[in-house]
This record gives C-alpha cells, sequence and structure tokens, in this order.
C-alpha cells in the first residue's frame, strides 16, 4: 500500500497541516490578547502556505 503513494504529496500534506498547526495556535494564543497588524498579515501568510501545500498535495498528476 505504501508503494503507491507519493513522497512529494504525503510529504506536501504533512508540512501543510505543521503550518495549520502553527495558524491553530496563533488563534488560539490570540483568543487572549489583542493582535497587532504584523501578527495578522503573518498568519495570513501562514495560511497562504498552508493553503499551497494542500494544493500542491492534491493537484491532478501530469503526464
Amino acid at each position: 500500500m505504501l508503494r503507491r503513494w507519493n513522497v512529494f504529496r504525503v510529504s506536501a500534506t504533512t508540512f501543510a497541516l505543521a503550518w495549520l498547526a502553527v495558524l491553530a495556535a496563533f488563534v488560539y494564543a490570540s483568543i487572549g490578547a489583542r493582535p497587532d497588524t504584523a501578527s495578522i498579515v503573518a498568519a495570513a501568510a501562514l495560511a497562504a502556505i498552508g493553503a499551497a501545500c494542500f494544493l500542491y498535495a492534491w493537484r491532478e498528476p501530469g503526464p
């Protein structure tokens, strides 16, 4: 079963989950404090990186 998995897709999914976990930790920490603009921009960048990793992981295979 593991031979059929693409190593790059598995690593991209793992990387995306790690970035989204960091984003979730930021959101959890922001509940108690008021974040500044730089923190919000950093959180948006984390979300974009995580989304890009998920998009890479589930892209259509090439020819």
